[in-house]
């Protein structure tokens, strides 16, 4: 299995959320640790996408879609960590309390694994995010919340 330095497997992290500037609000994220295990989970509008992250990772750019990015990683000591496979499921509640399953498709990149999931959005809209995560024997549970607002035409 690949062993990387914090730094570099955080750089992997980083091309993944690439996809999500979106990470330095309050909502719309949520990192869940459970043992040596950590899952980074992030919702925003693929509108907010440049065009060429929306092409490399064939994502459909538009102000009612939705995109989830999810990536696991274990701590192996001494600041490293290694990406993760695992199986993830993911779902989401909106205003009308109305449950959607969000189909998710793994992406890797070299060493880097993570997973996309794309879902309709109907702006202004309010999201609840269920994540579930199973690597080995242990599962991981995200529940976030994310508000999705009308976005403006460039």
């Amino acid at each position: 299995m690949f062993r990387a330095p914090r730094f570099i497997t955080h750089a992997a992290l980083s091309s993944a959320l690439l996809l999500a500037p979106v990470i330095a609000q309050a909502d719309g994220h949520d990192v869940v640790r459970l043992g040596d295990l950590e899952m980074h989970c992030v919702a925003q509008s693929t509108a907010a996408l440049t065009p060429e992250a929306a092409h490399n990772f064939n994502v459909t750019r538009a102000p009612d879609r939705g995109l989830l990015t999810i990536a696991l990683f274990r701590h192996t000591g001494q600041g490293q960590t290694e990406t993760q496979a695992g199986q993830v499921f993911a779902g989401a509640i909106n205003q009308g309390n109305t449950l959607t399953n969000i189909p998710v498709r793994e992406v890797r990149q070299g060493p880097a694994v993570y997973y996309l999931g794309e879902f309709r959005l109907q702006p202004p809209d309010s999201l609840r995010f269920l994540i579930n995560a199973h690597v080995g024997d242990k599962t991981l549970k995200a529940n976030f919340k994310h508000d999705f607002n009308p976005i403006a035409a460039p």
